[in-house]
């Protein structure tokens, strides 16, 4: 019976920044929806937002375009971030990326 020596284990490389980028920038598109239904029910569950929702009364109107603009800047910027090449630029548009995002939350947060 003979004894095979087994190859010496090594940890893989670590992924290159523009793979790690662009997981970020996916996984942030892909966790917006839910962060504004979250934040559209928060404000929804108090009393000014409660009163608004069911009678309508002192309410101001939400400003869809600013909002389909945010999206719009969104996607842009995801886009870059996912398919841009040099390190730089994917590491500016996901920072335009997550400030957009939380830019919007902030919107639907400020309008029951």
């Amino acid at each position: 019976m003979t004894w095979k020596q087994q190859p010496a284990t090594v940890s893989p490389p670590p992924p290159e920044p523009t793979v790690r980028i662009r997981g970020r920038a996916v996984l942030a598109l892909v966790l917006l929806l839910p962060a504004l239904f979250v934040a559209k029910f928060l404000l929804l569950a108090t009393d000014r937002g409660g009163r608004c929702f069911v009678n309508d009364f002192e309410c101001t109107p939400f400003p869809f375009e600013a909002f389909g603009g945010l999206l719009a800047a969104v996607l842009v910027a995801a886009v870059l971030a996912i398919a841009s090449s040099p390190v730089r630029v994917a590491r500016i548009a996901l920072g335009a990326q997550l400030a957009l995002e939380a830019v919007a939350v902030a919107l639907v947060l400020a309008f029951p």
